[in-house]
C-alpha cells in the first residue's frame, strides 16, 4: 500500500513538472511581448491617421455631420486603446528594469564570493615559509609517486586560481552588459512615459472637440431624426433585396446539386429537399467557415464608424439604428476588395445604398454596398483580395463609407468576428 502511494505521488509530481514546463513554454518571451505591443501601437497610430484623414474630408462641409461625430468617436476609442498599449509597454519596461537590477545584484554577489575565495587562497599562499616553496615541496617527497601527486596538486591550485580570475572577468563583463541594457531600458521607459503623457493630452483635446460637435448636432436633432428614418428605410430595402437575391441563389444551387446527382445516377431525378450545395460549393463554404477570424478586411485602410447591431445616434435623445453589417469609413477613392474567393452573384444599384455587389462563397454571402465604380460582373470568379470597385463619397458631406455585410443562407451575421484582427 505504501509503495502504491509513493508511485501515485511520483506520477503526480511528474505531471505537475510537465504542466509547469508546458505553461512556461506557452508564455511569450519579454522580447516577443515588446514586439507585439509595438506592432499593436503602430496599428493604432495608423488608425488614428485614417480617422484624421476622414475628419478632414467631412470637415470640408460647412455643416456638422453624423459621420464627423462617428469618426471622432472612433478616434477617441482608438486613442484610449493606444494609451492602454503604451501603459502596457511601460509596465513591461518596469518589469524588465526590475529583472535587470536583480540580475546585476546576483552577479555582484557572485563576483564578491569569487573574490573572497581568491583572496583566501592568496593569503594562504603568502603564509607559507620560504622553505616550503614549490620546488622544495616537491623535492621533499618520499617517493616518485608522491612527488607526481604534489606536482599535480600544485598545478591544480594554479589552474584553479587562474580559472577564478577568468570567471571574475567574465562575470564583470556580463555585469557591464546588463548595466548597459538597464540604462537603455530606463531611457526607453522615459520615452514611453512621455508618449503616454502626450497621448493623454491629445485625448483631453479630442474629448472637448467631440463635446462641441455633439452640442452642435443636438440643435439639429429633428433633422437628424428624419435622416435616421430615411436611413432605416434604405436599410430595410437593401435587406429585402439581399434576402430575395440570396433565396434565388440558394434555389439555383439546390437545382444544380439535384441535376448533378441525376447526372451521376443515370438520369434519376431526386425531388427531395436533401440537396443544398454541389460538392464544389460545399467545399468552398467549408473553406470559408474555416477562415473565420482570418478574413482580410474589405478595404486596406479604414475605421469602423458603425458596428453590427444597435448603434446609438450621437446628438439625439436615445435614438438608435440597427445595423445589419458594419460601416467602414475610408479615405476618398478607396478600393474595395473581396474578402474571400467566390463568384459574383449580383451587381445592382439600390437607391440610398449606391451600387451593391453580392459575392457567393457556397452558402455564405458577402455584400459590399455604397460603391461608386464596380469592376466585376455577375458570374465572375474572383479571388481573395481582388479589387471589385471603389467606395462612393457623399457629395454634400464628403464622407466615404463602405457598408459591409455577411450572410449564411438567409441568416444575417456579425462580420466583425470573421475579419482578421
Amino acid at each position: 500500500m505504501r509503495l502504491s502511494n509513493c508511485k501515485h505521488v511520483f506520477v503526480f509530481a511528474l505531471w505537475v513538472m510537465s504542466w509547469g514546463m508546458s505553461m512556461t513554454a506557452q508564455q511569450p518571451s519579454t522580447h516577443e511581448q515588446k514586439e507585439a505591443l509595438e506592432v499593436r501601437k503602430t496599428q493604432l497610430q495608423d488608425e488614428i491617421e485614417v480617422a484624421n484623414a476622414i475628419l478632414s474630408q467631412t470637415r470640408a462641409s460647412r455643416n456638422v455631420t453624423l459621420s464627423e461625430v462617428r469618426a471622432l468617436d472612433n478616434k477617441l476609442r482608438t486613442r484610449q486603446k493606444l494609451i492602454n498599449t503604451v501603459q502596457s509597454q511601460v509596465r513591461l519596461s518596469e518589469r524588465e528594469i526590475a529583472n535587470l537590477r536583480a540580475e546585476i545584484k546576483a552577479l555582484d554577489n557572485e563576483i564578491e564570493v569569487l573574490k573572497s575565495k581568491l583572496a583566501g587562497m592568496l593569503k594562504e599562499a603568502q603564509r607559507r615559509p620560504d622553505d616550503q616553496s614549490a620546488l622544495r615541496y616537491i623535492l621533499a617527497s618520499e617517493s616518485f609517486n608522491q612527488a607526481m601527486r604534489r606536482m599535480y596538486y600544485l598545478r591544480q591550485i594554479s589552474n584553479f586560481r587562474a580559472q577564478q580570475v577568468e570567471d571574475i572577468k567574465k562575470l564583470q563583463a556580463q555585469k557591464e552588459e546588463k548595466v548597459i541594457s538597464l540604462e537603455a531600458e530606463q531611457g526607453r521607459k522615459r520615452q514611453l512615459l512621455a508618449q503616454e503623457l502626450a497621448q493623454k493630452q491629445e485625448l483631453v483635446t479630442e474629448r472637448t472637440e467631440r463635446e462641441i460637435v455633439v452640442n452642435k448636432l443636438k440643435s439639429k436633432e429633428s433633422e437628424i431624426t428624419r435622416e435616421i428614418s430615411n436611413k432605416r428605410s434604405e436599410l430595410d430595402k437593401l435587406e429585402e433585396q439581399i434576402q430575395r437575391i440570396i433565396r434565388d441563389e440558394l434555389r439555383r444551387q439546390r437545382e444544380a446539386a439535384r441535376a448533378k446527382h441525376a447526372e451521376e445516377n443515370g438520369g434519376i431525378v431526386d425531388n427531395s429537399e436533401d440537396f443544398a450545395l454541389t460538392p464544389e460549393s460545399q467545399a468552398l463554404a467549408d473553406n470559408f467557415a474555416a477562415n473565420k477570424a482570418k478574413l482580410p478586411w474589405p478595404v486596406s485602410r479604414g475605421i469602423v464608424t458603425q458596428n453590427y447591431g444597435p448603434n446609438r445616434v450621437p446628438g439625439t435623445s436615445g435614438v438608435t439604428i440597427n445595423n445589419p453589417g458594419i460601416d467602414i469609413s475610408t479615405p476618398t477613392n478607396t478600393e474595395v476588395r473581396v474578402v474571400f474567393e467566390g463568384e459574383v452573384s449580383t451587381v445592382v444599384r439600390i437607391p440610398g445604398a449606391g451600387r451593391v455587389v453580392l459575392v457567393r462563397h457556397g452558402n455564405y454571402f458577402t455584400v459590399y454596398s455604397n460603391l461608386a465604380d464596380v469592376f466585376v460582373s455577375p458570374g465572375d470568379k474572383i479571388q481573395t483580395k481582388e479589387v471589385i470597385g471603389t467606395v462612393a463619397s457623399d457629395a454634400e458631406t464628403g464622407a466615404s463609407v463602405l457598408h459591409f455585410e455577411l450572410w449564411k443562407d438567409t441568416d444575417n451575421l456579425d462580420p466583425h468576428p470573421w475579419l482578421s484582427r
